[in-house]
């Protein structure tokens, strides 16, 4: 007996990850109408919605920019996925039931907040030199200008509002020209809070002051060097906190692309900024669980 060999099985790294978020989606999923889950014909696709779902978090997760690339992982993976232009077709109908799921984790998830964080990221389509001459999702993007690598570019924004603890609350994207100050009000309602940080692309006065006496929002933002400063608030502090925003920009970009997606319909990038958010949402609540931080994910 004890020159048999002996094996010893080990869970493939892969399935078990695909595992994981199957059972943090098919709960979410088993709450959706059934009108929307069993739709016409739903019993003779190839794949159900919580594998293509969990097919989309498992992209992010292994950092894979190419869609085809992807799609022949996982058919060596052994997972059963429909042909690939069909597959892309069924990730870009699963939006809205990757918002209906990321808000609900939400809801179970976040704590009270103390404050949150509104701030705004490029997303390219062309860049500097091709800016005047793009025509890629014309009637959607445009022409507008990165204040931070202080360039122009043709594209979108992406705004969002990010509780302290680290959880994406709320995004919206405009066009690449749009003032971030005219699309912070409504952002700021759909999550609002007492104490909201911004940079100086958010400072107007009476944008301050209509959040302040029509919805208690007090919004903070860092002077011009012209101006009176408050002598009754920590700058340096609170420039520090609001960084953590562009931290998770950063953590974003680094697993999903967004800054520079390769993408070419609206459909296409939405699925691929929900998914994105999705697993971000699950990637701070399981730092936060472990005791960690969920401002900075780390490395993956």
């Amino acid at each position: 007996m004890r020159g048999l060999l002996k094996v010893i099985v080990k869970t493939n790294p892969i399935q078990a990850k695909f595992q994981h978020f199957i059972e943090i989606i098919e709960p979410i999923y088993e709450t959706i109408n059934p009108a929307i889950r069993f739709r016409p014909n739903y019993r003779q696709l190839k794949a159900d919605d919580v594998i293509i779902l969990a097919c989309m978090l498992m992209r992010i997760e292994e950092r894979d920019g190419s869609e085809t690339y992807f799609h022949q992982k996982l058919v060596s993976w052994g997972i059963t996925v429909p042909e690939r232009s069909r597959y892309n077709r069924r990730c870009r109908d699963l939006v809205l039931i990757m918002k209906f799921m990321r808000v609900t984790l939400l809801r179970q998830w976040v704590p009270p907040v103390t404050y949150e964080i509104i701030d705004s990221a490029p997303i390219t389509l062309a860049a500097t030199r091709r800016s005047n001459q793009a025509k890629v999702l014309t009637g959607f993007a445009n022409k507008g200008y990165n204040a931070t690598k202080q360039t122009y570019y043709y594209g979108f924004k992406l705004h969002a509002v990010m509780a302290n603890q680290g959880y994406f609350l709320a995004w919206e994207l405009t066009p690449a020209s749009l003032d971030d100050r005219k699309a912070a009000e409504e952002l700021l309602l759909t999550a609002p809070a007492r104490q909201v940080l911004a940079d100086g692309g958010y400072l107007s006065q009476p944008l301050k002051d209509r959040l302040a006496t029509t919805f208690g929002i007090h919004l903070w933002t860092p002077l011009r060097k012209n101006m009176a400063a408050q002598t009754t608030v920590d700058t340096g502090f609170l420039k520090n906190q609001r960084r953590h925003i562009e931290t998770n920009f950063n953590n974003l970009d680094t697993v999903g692309h967004f800054e520079h997606p390769g993408i070419r319909t609206m459909s296409g990038l939405e699925s691929r900024l929900e998914a994105l958010l999705l697993w971000h949402t699950i990637r701070v609540h399981e730092q936060l669980a472990a005791g960690k931080s969920g401002l900075k994910l780390g490395h993956y």
